[in-house]
């Protein structure tokens, strides 16, 4: 288990195999040794005994190498499986591990494959891989999701509730320490913009509100900001809707048309507690937000980073986060919360809740076979 700004998730090898295989991560990386690393082909993903991927062809400093690749958690697991004594990882030309501490490793004929750590360098935020991870372990297993819930929470709504007031802490939290870093301006930049990111592209979209304020995106212009990472852009499985050009066009339309709309939200967010969330909710998406966004993009944009952003002990925001729509969330959650006999619209607090349970639980990756 890891403690992300968000709170506690766990992630496993498998995640990391799962984005290694996609091909997104390209280098060039710098080795323990010094050496620079560029993946030329990830190779073959190995579901059976041996090293994960087969057939690689990498460069280092240059010089193309062609061999296996092993992914690891943490250095020390490549003496920990065995793997010195094992004569199949003979063909290791590369052991990646996610996490620092890197020491030389050996094949049983003596062999140091290089050793990189992949955490500088992977293309997508590390707490949206291991919730990616879980939820496609479980895609299509709705009742797999119940269980697993029930199980970890026998009195529902207390269980779940409490979780996820746990997990506002964490975003108030973090969004508390951006304040104080950047100033609530930029870091309502920072955070609005990389909330567009979710599903695949936060980290692109953090980095490009970090290098750009608001006045410099405009000048820059769309398509600037676009080309400016591609290649580190997640496309694929992606709707229209979803596209990061399109989410970065509606961001900067908002400043055109709502140039003061960060003090807007201020003041809306001062009246939020005494308002009936449904009418305030419409003022936000229809007078704040000025119609660009859908009512599901707007609802996992506040759930995610405005109503963290906007706590403050004046007026706080707890209760309005619990019982806010949930915004974009898988069907199986939505299936799930069915079977556990959570009725009528869905609560923020039902599918946060949820949530951690599935990102704690989804740590191990199925033993490979020996």
């Amino acid at each position: 288990e890891i403690d992300g700004p968000y709170g506690p998730f766990a992630i496993g090898e498998r995640a990391i195999q799962r984005l290694w295989a996609s091909g997104e991560v390209r280098g060039p990386m710098a080795a323990a040794s010094g050496a620079t690393i560029e993946i030329v082909h990830p190779g073959d993903w190995n579901r059976g005994a041996g090293p994960d991927f087969l057939g690689a062809e990498i460069l280092v400093d240059g010089r193309r190498l062609r061999g296996d690749i092993e992914i690891h958690l943490r250095c020390s697991d490549w003496h920990a499986h065995g793997h010195d004594r094992d004569p199949h990882f003979g063909g290791v030309i590369l052991h990646a591990v996610l996490l620092p501490g890197t020491k030389d490793v050996s094949t049983l004929s003596g062999h140091r494959p290089e050793t990189v750590v992949l955490l500088p360098y992977l293309p997508r935020d590390l707490e949206d891989l291991a919730e990616e991870d879980a939820l496609l372990e479980l895609r299509g297993r709705s009742g797999e999701v119940a269980r697993r819930v029930l199980e970890a929470e026998p009195n529902l709504s207390l269980g779940l509730k409490r979780r996820a007031l746990e997990r506002f802490r964490h975003k108030t939290k973090h969004a508390r320490a951006r304040i104080r870093e950047v100033g609530w301006d930029a870091a309502c930049h920072e955070l609005f913009v990389e909330s567009l990111g979710l599903g695949g592209n936060r980290a692109p979209m953090s980095e490009l509100a970090r290098s750009h304020s608001p006045e410099q995106m405009l000048i820059l212009g769309l398509d600037a900001l676009y080309m400016e990472k591609c290649g580190r852009w997640r496309l694929r499985g992606l709707r229209p809707a979803g596209h990061p050009h399109r989410r970065l066009g509606q961001y900067l339309e908002l400043h055109r048309r709502r140039p003061e709309w960060r003090a807007q939200l201020r003041d809306w967010a001062a009246t939020l507690p005494a308002s009936p969330l449904v009418s305030a909710r419409r003022r936000l998406i229809d007078e704040v937000f000025a119609c660009l966004l859908s009512d599901g993009r707007a609802d996992t944009l506040c759930v995610n980073a405005l109503l963290p952003l906007l706590q403050d002990p004046r007026h706080a925001l707890d209760r309005s986060w619990l019982d806010w729509p949930p915004g974009h969330h898988p069907d199986d959650i939505h299936e799930a919360r069915s079977l556990l006999g959570l009725s009528g619209a869905a609560r923020n607090w039902e599918v946060q809740g949820i949530l951690d349970i599935l990102r704690r639980s989804m740590g191990s990756a199925e033993p490979k076979p020996a």
